[in-house]
């Protein structure tokens, strides 16, 4: 009895070392991996333009934006050398989503983008503006002292129907090409967050701060 004992303690020692001796490893793996959610945030901060550049072999001299990364179905077309805004990787890196003219938004083939830089989008604009703002310009809401959000609207103008979202304080947004019949020149700014790219619609300017 005493003996099997003995190889217990033993065996519970040796495990319990083992473990201790992976634990370093395991912190070092942790920290030298980040994870998507983390990188895609990088990306987004750093707001990364990239040029598209088809395969030398596709004669149409233009990329598919398609409606999922691995292939999926085609959404939309642009010619090489238009700039687009990265806002996501997929997984294996092998596939990224962009936003490009006009709101469109899909995924291409990550070696379809060249001349990728860090500067933002403002700089690559057409010249196009929306309340006095360049297209691609980034801003951030300020909103107002007694509210927490601003309000969005499907029209530039205050009465119009509100969005069924809001922006809240502090949040990055893109200044972008307003949906066909729709302009303001002075005080509405169309927009698109940043964290949700789906969320699009009208803000009163004094309520931004852009850059």
């Amino acid at each position: 009895m005493k003996r099997k004992l003995n190889y217990l303690a033993i065996l519970t020692i040796t495990s319990l070392s083992f473990f201790g001796s992976q634990i370093p490893n395991i912190a070092r793996a942790n920290q030298s991996s980040p994870s998507v959610k983390q990188t895609n945030q990088f990306l987004l901060a750093q707001q990364q333009v990239c040029q598209l550049q088809s395969s030398p072999a596709d004669n149409r001299r233009g990329v598919d934006f398609r409606d999922q990364p691995g292939g999926g179905k085609n959404i939309a077309f642009f010619n090489d050398g238009t700039p687009v805004t990265v806002i996501n990787r997929s997984n294996d890196g092998q596939w990224t989503q962009v936003i490009g003219p006009n709101n469109a938004q899909g995924w291409v083939y990550t070696l379809y983008l060249q001349n990728c830089n860090t500067r933002s989008a403002s700089q690559v604009t057409d010249g196009s503006t929306t309340g006095g703002v360049p297209i691609g310009t980034m801003c951030q809401v300020t909103g107002w002292p007694d509210s927490p959000y601003i309000a969005v609207q499907n029209f530039p103008n205050a009465k119009s129907k509100p969005m069924p979202y809001i922006f809240n304080k502090g949040i990055q947004l893109q200044v972008s090409q307003p949906p066909a019949g729709q302009q303001s020149q002075e005080k509405w700014v169309y927009v698109r967050s940043i964290a949700n790219p789906q969320q699009v619609g009208w803000v009163w300017k004094p309520y931004i701060q852009c850059n």
